[in-house]
């Protein structure tokens, strides 16, 4: 094991072990996560995404003026990594308890039968078609975000692996005017205030690229009205506030661990403060990404 890797380990156990303390989320979830994440991180440096040729792209004039390289339906992925990784995933869900078991052989008989068409729904997660999942969510109403974690899931690590060979291909000097991700248009889930300048960087909700937004803006509108902007934070969750729109009504939340001397790994630091959420969505605002996980 590298170097890195463990420390990217103890990193992972750490945030783990800080969602488990709050007791909010099931241990059948976070154990679920737990499981996943090998597996999807060592998915991530062998996948194959062959980029589409520069013309494909959106041109720079076009970029300055806030379109995105690709659109999410043109943006590369592992297809056959992806199918290769269904099964393994829905292994892994069966051996987290009783009724995850039943989920997972529910999907693998409808996969069996031609019911459910795995390269299908790989295909629809990118071209935003929510009819498959939106089947699968009544089917199955006990974890009807079931087929939506095992596809996200899936994809992640070729999606990731796309948006970092696809980032080299951004203008240095790209203004930070628009919310939305520069590489695919999609919006960012979380957003994080980094370095002594405190600037502020988007998570993209789909293919997890990190990029620079504007500091007081609401990543979803645009919004820059300070009179129309709030934000607030909850004692028991240092480092994390919660930005939200008048505007739109949109919130999303924002980490801030400068002072903290502590790492990010949003889509952990996502889950340990779901708390912050439900506060949020309590006092009538809306979240338009769900999490990394697709739940």
């Amino acid at each position: 094991m590298h170097a890195d890797d463990q420390v990217d380990a103890r990193l992972v156990a750490a945030k783990l072990s800080e969602v488990r303390s709050l007791e909010i989320l099931p241990e059948s979830l976070v154990t679920l996560v737990e499981r996943v994440l090998p597996l999807t991180r060592q998915a991530r440096l062998t996948a194959q995404v062959p980029l589409p040729a520069r013309e494909a792209m959106a041109p720079a004039d076009a970029l300055f003026a806030g379109s995105p390289l690709l659109l999410r339906q043109d943006f590369p992925f592992d297809m056959d990594q992806a199918l290769t990784l269904v099964p393994q995933l829905l292994d892994i869900l069966a051996a987290t308890g009783e009724d995850a078991a039943a989920v997972s052989a529910t999907l693998r008989q409808a996969m069996a039968t031609g019911e459910l068409d795995v390269k299908a729904a790989l295909t629809a997660l990118p071209a935003g078609d929510d009819a498959i999942f939106a089947h699968w969510r009544q089917a199955l109403p006990g974890s009807p975000r079931a087929l939506d974690f095992i596809i996200t899931s899936a994809l992640a690590p070729s999606l990731a692996a796309a948006a970092e060979k696809l980032a080299p291909l951004l203008p240095e000097n790209l203004p930070h005017e628009h919310g939305h991700c520069p590489l695919c248009g999609s919006l960012p889930y979380i957003s994080l205030l980094r370095e002594k300048e405190g600037q502020r960087f988007g998570v993209c909700s789909f293919c997890g690229f990190e990029y620079r937004i504007q500091r007081i803006a609401c990543a979803y509108c645009d919004e820059h009205a300070q009179d129309k902007l709030k934000l607030f934070r909850v004692a028991e969750y240092p480092g994390v506030r919660v930005d939200v729109c008048e505007t739109c009504n949109m919130y999303i939340k924002t980490l801030d661990f400068r002072e903290l001397d502590k790492d990010t790994l949003p889509a952990l630091d996502d889950m340990a403060s779901v708390a912050l959420d439900i506060l949020a969505q309590q006092q009538g605002y809306k979240r338009p990404t769900l999490s990394a996980w697709g739940f």
